[in-house]
């Protein structure tokens, strides 16, 4: 578990230069990363990461199609807001044959423990969102469930921020997903 600032930093760095897709190490709310060591891999004798997996708070609002799988209202997902983490980056500096289902095997079994300690909630649900022409091959692996997929953004949103724009602003700049860059949706029970 990534609990120093070097720690922090090779997260950083294993993200940015490494993530296919998405090459920002910036999050909103809870956040507790894991290096990943190989055992083949040393440098003067010392483990050397091969990549990085986190979790972090879910996505709100939720898609319809997590509604939908766990049987939640929008304002039941609210109020169980914090049993959701969503596994906001998996990032491997290199391939590492069937390293992925054991790597989400070891998130599954350490990120409720961790959850707990750190945050005092029971973690009872992952998610993830699979973009950049990836299929998500290693969540279906592992026995995640695709359970549908984002309504896309629209092709010309401009970037602003949601939380502390004006309900003016926001009626002036909405523009409904027209389904360029959607995302698979992949959820797992814990």
């Amino acid at each position: 578990m990534v609990n120093t600032e070097l720690a922090s930093k090779l997260v950083k760095n294993i993200i940015e230069n490494h993530h296919s897709y998405v090459p920002s190490n910036s999050s909103v709310g809870r956040r507790i990363d894991w290096l990943v060591y190989h055992n083949d891999e040393e440098r003067f004798g010392i483990p050397k990461a091969v990549g990085m997996i986190g979790i972090g708070s879910s996505v709100y609002p939720p898609p319809k199609d997590i509604l939908r799988y766990v049987g939640m209202k929008k304002d039941e997902y609210k109020e169980n807001f914090n049993e959701f983490g969503n596994n906001w980056r998996f990032c491997m500096i290199k391939s590492i044959k069937n390293a992925g289902t054991q790597i989400l095997k070891q998130l599954r079994k350490q990120a409720p423990i961790e959850w707990k300690k750190k945050y005092g909630d029971d973690l009872k649900w992952l998610i993830t969102f699979v973009a950049g022409g990836n299929n998500g091959a290693v969540y279906k692996a592992d026995n995640w469930k695709q359970i549908g997929e984002t309504a896309g953004l629209a092709k010309d949103r401009k970037s602003f921020s949601v939380k502390w724009s004006s309900a003016e602003f926001l009626k002036e700049t909405f523009l409904p997903p027209t389904g360029e860059n959607k995302k698979l949706i992949f959820l797992k029970g814990l």
